[in-house]
């Protein structure tokens, strides 16, 4: 399979001295393994003993971090350490595919408290959100006694924790260069975020340009845009396997929005949608239905209940609402990475309507893959004509299926994680096919 764009082969070995990352803070030298064995490991199998770190649970509202975990499952040893913030959290984590499962409290108020203390360091604030000091000293212990292969750290908020990992090599999934979200808030949120980017965006994208100069192994979701290539960095993408379901279409044409409402460019896009669109497509389409299937949904789409929009909240699985659903819609104007909405109505055959910026990231096209609308009026013509033309709802469902396939299936994202994880051990054999 050839190189997703911006991928890069990593020829293991030394990496660059220590080097200030900032007060206090250094980033010392992490050597990937070259011939040294740091635990016993039986010459006849190439699994590894992984040590996966997150700051959360990896569940359904989680895809990626689960997904990828249930991946590395199949083929290796894992020992999963994770912060945890509730009762259903701890539940959580007892059903995950790993043989061992260390759980670290996490208190908000403390958290909080963390961030306020960081803003004059320079440290960034995600960073000191998970920063507790008990996850640090469970990392040292499941090192000390477990001695691990590798460290795999989930998301940039663990990034604090790649120097505490040495001796043991590490990679990192960033899932995104999350730094140019805050940037994008910065430069077009409200106040309150605005306020926020501006702070996050130069801290972030401080310690990321400082694991990319050290030759750190990081993951990402989405290729690159010619020119923007990252050495060391690899694009695994996020995977899924819709499950099959017999299901029909629902009678009435039914729109469909998934997504966490506690994030700001989910919120920001459903409330764009709502406020311009909504009422256009109702009276084209009188018939229709807005299904809008997302965690903690705010006041402010609440609001919107009625006038065929239908709100469910905090469901424990999304994938059940594809089966009837119509046409998708990802009204996403801000953000980075493959939307997983996105990668999700895809794969389960629905025909989906998104911005320019979400399209381009994820290198689906305009009336092949997806439909595209620039902006109110394109989308309300698109949306509207995916719900009236079952002829190009199918063609659209048949393309983008493909490309669900192609590039986000189990097997798919197995063969990018393999060429990610040859950069921390080069075993040609690591995963089974």
């Amino acid at each position: 399979m050839g190189h997703a764009p911006g991928e890069y082969e990593h020829q293991c070995g030394r990496q660059e001295p220590a080097v200030p990352l900032g007060p206090g803070c250094i980033l010392r030298q992490v050597r990937h393994r070259d011939g040294q064995v740091l635990g016993p490991r039986p010459q006849e199998t190439s699994a590894m003993k992984i040590l996966f770190v997150a700051p959360w649970i990896p569940s359904k509202i989680r895809p990626r971090s689960l997904a990828l975990l249930e991946i590395l499952a199949r083929d290796h040893q894992i020992h999963f350490l994770g912060l945890t913030s509730s009762d259903e959290e701890v539940r959580q984590a007892q059903e995950l595919p790993v043989e061992s499962t260390v759980l670290v409290p996490r208190n908000r108020i403390t958290s909080m408290l963390r961030c306020a203390t960081a803003l004059p360091t320079g440290t960034s604030l995600q960073q000191a959100y998970a920063d507790v000091p008990e996850l640090t000293a469970a990392l040292a212990s499941e090192i000390r006694q477990w001695q691990p292969d590798v460290v795999h750290l989930n998301v940039f908020r663990t990034v604090h924790l790649v120097e505490r990992c040495a001796p043991v090599p590490v990679i990192v999934d960033l899932d995104e260069f999350r730094s140019e979200y805050y940037s994008q808030l910065a430069q077009t949120a409200g106040p309150k975020w605005k306020l926020v980017g501006r702070i996050e965006a130069p801290r972030m994208q401080a310690r990321e340009d400082a694991l990319v100069a050290h030759q750190v192994p990081l993951m990402v979701s989405a290729p690159f845009e010619p020119g923007e290539e990252r050495p060391n960095t690899y694009v695994v993408r996020s995977p899924y396997d819709h499950p099959e379901d017999a299901t029909p279409r629902a009678a009435e044409p039914r729109v469909l929005f998934v997504g966490r409402l506690t994030y700001e460019a989910n919120v920001n896009g459903l409330l764009w949608f709502l406020r311009n669109c909504w009422s256009e497509v109702k009276r084209r389409v009188p018939n229709a239905v807005l299904d809008i299937v997302g965690t903690n949904p705010p006041a402010s789409v609440q609001a919107f209940r009625g006038n065929g929009v239908e709100i469910h909240a905090n469901v424990p699985d999304v994938a059940p609402y594809y089966s009837p659903a119509s046409a998708a819609i990802v009204p996403v104007w801000r953000g980075t990475g493959v939307q997983m909405k996105l990668i999700q109505a895809l794969a389960a055959g629905v025909p989906t309507v998104t911005t320019p910026e979400v399209a381009r990231r994820a290198g689906v096209r305009h009336d092949h893959e997806v439909v595209v609308g620039a902006d109110a009026q394109a989308w309300v013509d698109e949306l509207t004509s995916v719900l009236t033309d079952p002829a190009r709802g199918q063609r659209l469902a048949a393309a983008g299926k493909r490309w669900a396939l192609d590039f986000h299936s189990s097997n798919a994202v197995r063969e990018q994680l393999a060429k990610a994880y040859a950069a921390v051990w080069p075993h040609p054999e690591q995963f089974r096919r």
